[in-house]
């Protein structure tokens, strides 16, 4: 837990920190201090001892009001570090998230990263206050008590120093037996999160399928798992309740017990055998605050290790620290291999179902893409197309083999130039929740005006400005929802024109487009003036056809390479593609129903 705190702060902050936790232990110290010193101050009260009961007044005085100000300063402290944390929370968890490997988002860290960041909200404010100084009070105080009670009676010293451990024990099991209960009700909370988003995405194919009714769908069975698992974390809270009330029970008898063998035998008087009453309940104060915080004490740490979670997950490397052409530059893989590692939507990109199939995705892998040259890479579902395009932007780091870049190694290029160097144009887009204009500038917000207007031109997102009476102002709904699929291709297509990367990659730019505007885009591509080195992953020809070379994959190897005109002539792989598509082409439909060209 401290450890993610110190995570979370920034440097500066973090002397405070263990200032804080000191200001803590000294404030339980004097608490301790004027509580054992009722002992002597009572009992010089009943035995006449007037000077006695004013030093041991004045200590008690004193211990009160000095604790009374640390614990002022140690809470100021702690709301300061509080905002800290709120202020580099969300920061750390952010920049993080933007250089994990894609791999490691699973749909289960997905989740996990969901709740990191809702974690790191206003209530990082009293995480110090509320949780970890009452903790840390919870333990310091009886031990403290415990080394007070040794200058009355070693006796006694040593019955409270026993029930440290007992406290101890009992906090780890009552941790121990609701940790696994409170993982079980998170994760039933985030499926719940999932199935009601997919629930309510996903109400046309529903409806349409006439599986509407919530209770049979599968948000009736997370919401099922979710009632189940709270119903037993509640449940599991009850033991860590009786655990807490034995062990502090266990700790009355040990001192009460001493205390009344103490006076029995005359070592102790009564006065001051009924002033460690009073000592006895300050003692047992952190079993009580302890059995306070434990049904809200794991659900805190978790929501803690699910941060710590995201910061340790693993980062693409910094590399180094040279710029990125501005050229359009010769990128060459060589004898790279690579494997995915984790199943299913690792891979980011078009193609991640391929990594479930086929771990190995690339072995000795050999390609070299000239500068300034359109290259389209053809083959079937799985072949590893979609894989050297995320090589070649850096979304993934080859396991062996490297990847030069105009002959320089591209883990010697700087984060920002390896993000400079590329453009991308994804199979599925993904809009924002914003206007048209800001969703086409994050490719390059700084881009004029004339500029952004040429890029809408070339991707034909000018008919989407004109049907739209706030033009470029109109929002596009979450996800691009106000748009149809062919219109957000488009406007995802403009988005990577305009940012000025000498490499253009493009993974099926053009899926979701009729042919009319599939045509129109590819023309718009090819006639795009910002010199790039193009790559084009496509299963249709019309995408094909603007290539200076096709590389055809098949099961990760290269099996053809050359112009389109060099492969049709050989006749082999790619001239059964073209053929295909050439005939799949000839369809049209007319008044009377689809036809083919002669």
């Amino acid at each position: 837990m401290i450890r993610t705190v110190i995570a979370l702060l920034p440097a500066g902050s973090r002397p405070q920190l263990g200032a804080q936790i000191a200001l803590t232990v000294l404030g339980h110290v004097l608490r301790a201090v004027g509580a054992v010193s009722l002992i002597p101050l009572v009992e010089a009260l009943f035995t006449g001892d007037d000077r006695g009961a004013w030093l041991w007044l004045a200590v008690l005085a004193a211990s009160t009001v000095l604790g009374w100000v640390v614990d002022v300063a140690a809470a100021r402290r702690a709301y300061e570090i509080g905002f800290a944390m709120l202020g580099s929370g969300q920061p750390a968890v952010a920049d993080r998230i933007a250089r994990v490997r894609l791999g490691w988002f699973t749909p289960e860290n997905k989740a996990t990263t969901r709740q990191a960041v809702a974690a790191t909200s206003h209530d990082l404010v009293g995480v110090i206050i509320y949780l970890v100084s009452p903790v840390i009070g919870a333990f310091v105080l009886p031990v403290a008590v415990a080394g007070a009670l040794f200058a009355v009676s070693w006796q006694l010293g040593l019955a409270a120093l026993v029930g440290v451990p007992v406290l101890l024990g009992a906090f780890l099991a009552s941790g121990r037996l609701s940790r696994d209960a409170d993982r079980a009700a998170s994760e039933s909370v985030a499926e719940v999160t999932e199935r009601i988003v997919e629930f309510a995405r996903t109400q046309q194919a529903l409806r349409a399928a006439r599986r509407v009714d919530p209770a049979r769908s599968q948000v009736g069975a997370a919401l099922d798992a979710e009632h189940s698992a709270i119903r037993r974390l509640v449940l599991l809270q009850l033991p860590g309740q009786l655990i807490f009330s034995l062990a502090s029970q266990l700790a009355l008898i040990g001192l009460a017990g001493t205390t009344a063998w103490l006076a029995v035998r005359g070592e102790m008087t009564a006065p001051a055998a009924i002033a460690v009453v009073v000592v006895i309940a300050r003692y047992l104060e952190g079993f009580t605050v302890l059995a306070e915080l434990s049904p809200g004490l794991e659900g805190a740490a978790g929501a803690l290790r699910r941060i710590r979670e995201v910061l340790d997950a693993p980062t693409v490397p910094d590399g180094g620290d040279l710029s990125a052409p501005v050229a359009p530059p010769r990128i060459e893989l060589r004898s790279v291999s690579f494997a995915y590692d984790q199943p299913a939507d690792a891979a980011g990109t078009g193609e991640g179902a391929e990594s479930a199939a086929a771990p190995d995705v690339l072995t000795d892998f050999s390609l070299t893409l000239e500068p300034g040259i359109t290259t389209a890479i053809v083959g079937a579902s799985g072949s590893g197309k979609s894989t050297v395009l995320s090589l070649v932007a850096g979304l993934q780091e080859p396991t062996g083999g490297e990847i030069l870049i105009d002959g320089t190694p591209a883990d010697r290029l700087s984060a920002d130039a390896r993000a400079d160097l590329v453009t991308m144009i994804l199979q599925e887009p993904y809009l924002f929740d914003a206007t048209l204009e800001e969703n086409v500038r994050v490719g390059s917000p700084e881009a004029s005006d004339e500029r952004r207007d040429e890029v809408a031109d070339l991707a034909r997102v000018t008919p989407i400005l004109d049907r739209l009476p706030e033009g470029w102002a109109a929002r596009v709904g979450s996800g691009g929802g106000n748009l149809s699929g062919g219109e957000k291709q488009r406007v995802s297509i403009a988005r990577a024109l305009l940012k000025p990367a000498p490499v253009l990659l493009i993974d099926e730019a053009t899926s979701a487009l009729d042919a009319e505007n599939e045509r129109a885009v590819v023309d718009a591509l090819a006639a795009d003036p910002t010199p790039r080195t193009r790559v084009v992953v496509a299963h249709r020809r019309v995408s094909v056809s603007a290539a200076d070379r096709v590389v055809v994959l098949d099961q990760g190897r290269i099996v053809e390479d050359g112009t389109i005109t060099e492969l049709l002539e050989k006749d082999g792989a790619f001239a059964r593609f073209w053929r295909e598509h050439d005939a799949a082409d000839r369809w049209h439909l007319s008044p009377t129903g689809p036809q083919q060209e002669a």
